[in-house]
């Protein structure tokens, strides 16, 4: 029986483990993910690959300082909310296509931000 993995989890393994874009013999699961996130828009490949590889995921708050850049804020939650669905469709993508895995999630809000707003 396939072991339940999260998205994100998923690609910490295949990325920081297994270290599949520099290691010779990986994973067959973690090279099926690979080419998954290849097959992604640059950017969005990009990003995936630098968060999976940092084992963390991007800040969507404003910076804790005096002075608050609002196209920071803009730039960070955009780059949040494009990180939370290309998980989505990585996590689709790869829906089936593993031998040792079943892939979830992500149960991530892709705009975390509105539900504090409304809670405040």
């Amino acid at each position: 029986m396939a072991q339940r993995i999260d998205i994100q989890d998923l690609l910490i393994w295949a990325f920081r483990h297994q270290s599949v874009e520099t290691a010779a013999g990986a994973d067959p699961d973690a090279l099926t993910v690979y080419w998954a996130v290849l097959a992604l828009p640059v950017p969005h490949a990009t990003v995936i690959r630098r968060f999976a590889r940092e084992a963390r995921r991007p800040d969507w708050h404003a910076a804790h300082t005096r002075c608050v850049s609002l196209d920071g804020v803009r730039r960070s939650r955009r780059l949040y909310t494009e990180w939370v669905r290309a998980l989505v469709v990585l996590q689709r993508t790869l829906e089936g296509a593993l031998g040792r895995f079943t892939v979830t999630g992500p149960s991530l809000d892709d705009q975390p931000w509105l539900r504090e707003r409304l809670r405040a």
